[in-house]
């Protein structure tokens, strides 16, 4: 047994929905690809931040608001039991692109959120990368996103030949341009995959953040697509604080007195014109001939909360709302992986933590693993449920802690007191309403299929328990060793540094 596994749906005039179409697929007729003979082999990941997997169509979503994400699902396998390293964007998107879980990357303890969120991760020229590993084996590699947190400067360009971040150009890594959101990313994108060479493989990375400006952004041909939910008339307060429990940050508040319900229709029509402008994407790369042997991977880089444990319009904690994700991934018809008749339409249960990602994405494509990635491959569910993990874990929330997930139930292991700093006060306060000091350790067991509380012999929470704290000491000394001591006050003996090499949590090094 390996050590991971011992350790641990109304329709808007046609016109509207053709322009929006055609806004994307403009990027790939203005300039056909090189080349008209063969075909290399293309792998695209898509990071969409906030997206749940229980408002996604073919997870069994009752509105409409993924038709191009289902019919994808339709011709690939769609993993149900998937769990996001981190329910924030930064270090979950280091943890998709690494293997590797975030808090090895955090770089400050104290008052973390009074330092800006660029500064609070770096990713260790020594930590394992999806795009390092891809460009080594002879694929061209480009990264186009949408998020301001996602910079050069965190480490997170390692491997990336062309860098195209979000509002303007960096030196040296190419210009954003204006556009935002879907639309402006997939048109990068469709600019630079059109610029490569019919027999060159290429890795991308897309970052999607439209639906964490739902809040900011108005939209009224979206906003209104569907309507607010009977049952759900609450009006949220509304916090100073940028994250405080059973209110509204002011920075998502649309003003007035708004409806629970009036939010999340809007966040769900949100999602019905991100998954258009998805569906576009797919289009223009089935014209040019490239959809087939692309294998393309689509999955929530973390969730986000309508209220279900104590934060609103936000995401931070490790409640099920805010870890459970979706992933769909339609693998190339050159890839390899078992029977391919098995794959459409399959939903795999086994246990799958976003870190896996990438292991998958690699051994798909023929591309070694590298030492020291902690995700594990699921080429095997894609014909079959198969264990390949025992749990899955995530970490580097806006407290302290982590959860350990199981099929059965999840451990939520938080640190109330321990929050990323002054910003984060009401964090700090009170915890789920309490109106004394907070618990210096708070441990919740909830059904990772509901999220509701749920109870577990002494055995099974010890077991949990147990997982949990070596996870959370491996990964600490594991960036002890990776920083150096920095992160401690001594260095860590060689005995240890040994044993972590063997557990998988660091690589050997000459």
């Amino acid at each position: 047994m390996s050590p991971l596994l011992s350790s641990s749906r109304r329709l808007l005039p046609i016109t509207l929905a053709l322009l929006a179409a055609l806004s994307v697929l403009g990027a790939c007729t203005g300039s056909a690809p090189k080349g008209t003979e063969g075909g290399g082999r293309g792998v695209l990941l898509i990071a969409i931040d906030a997206l749940r997997a229980d408002h996604v169509g073919s997870y069994g979503y009752d509105r409409d608001t993924t038709p191009a994400l289902d019919a994808l699902a339709d011709e690939a396998v769609r993993f149900t039991n998937v769990w996001s390293a981190s329910s924030r964007d930064l270090p979950a998107h280091c943890a998709l692109l690494t293997g590797c879980d975030p808090n090895m990357m955090r770089r400050y303890y104290q008052a973390e959120g009074d330092a800006p969120e660029g500064s609070r991760f770096l990713v260790p020229r020594l930590m394992p990368h999806a795009a390092v590993s891809f460009l080594g084996a002879g694929f061209r590699t480009a990264a186009f996103l949408d998020s301001e947190h996602l910079t050069p400067t965190t480490g997170f360009d390692a491997g990336f030949q062309r860098i195209a971040p979000v509002g303007g150009e960096l030196p040296g890594f190419g210009d954003a341009g204006p556009d935002v959101g879907a639309e402006g990313v997939t048109k990068r994108f469709l600019d630079w995959v059109n610029d490569v060479e019919r027999g060159e493989d290429w890795f991308a990375y897309l970052q999607v953040s439209d639906l964490e400006r739902v809040w900011t952004h108005r939209d009224p041909a979206w906003d209104g697509y569907f309507r607010a939910r009977p049952g759900m008339d609450d009006v949220p307060p509304v916090s100073n604080d940028p994250q405080a429990f059973f209110a509204q940050p002011r920075s998502r508040w649309l003003g007035g007195a708004v409806s629970l319900g009036t939010y999340e229709a809007r966040y769900d029509g949100r999602l019905r014109s991100l998954d258009q402008r998805l569906g576009a994407l797919f289009e223009a790369l089935r014209r040019s001939g490239r959809l087939e042997n692309t294998t393309v991977c689509i999955v929530g880089s973390y969730g986000l909360q309508f209220g279900e444990a104590g934060l609103i319009l936000d995401h931070g904690l490790y409640s099920r709302a805010d870890l459970h994700v979706p992933w769909i991934l339609k693998p190339a018809a050159s890839a390899g992986g078992g029977d391919q008749e098995l794959w459409p339409g399959r939903a795999a249960g086994a246990l799958a933590s976003t870190l896996d990602v990438a292991p998958t994405l690699l051994a798909l494509a023929g591309v070694d693993q590298p030492p020291g990635m902690l995700g594990v491959s699921q080429v095997p569910n894609l014909t079959a449920d198969v264990a390949v993990r025992e749990y899955a874990f995530a970490s580097s929330g806006y407290q302290e802690g982590g959860a350990a997930i199981a099929l059965d139930c999840v451990l939520a292991m938080t640190y109330p007191t321990r929050s990323l700093g002054s910003s984060a006060s009401d964090l700090t306060r009170g915890w789920h309403g309490r109106e004394d000091a907070p618990p210096e350790q708070l441990m919740q067991v909830y059904d990772p299929a509901t999220g509701a509380p749920a109870a577990v012999s002494a055995e099974r929470y010890a077991e949990l328990q147990a997982a949990a704290l070596g996870w959370y000491g491996n990964t600490q000394d594991a960036r002890s060793a990776l920083f150096g001591s920095v992160w401690r006050g001594d260095a860590l003996p060689p005995e240890r540094v040994d044993e972590l090499v063997e557990l998988g949590f660091l690589a050997r090094r000459p």
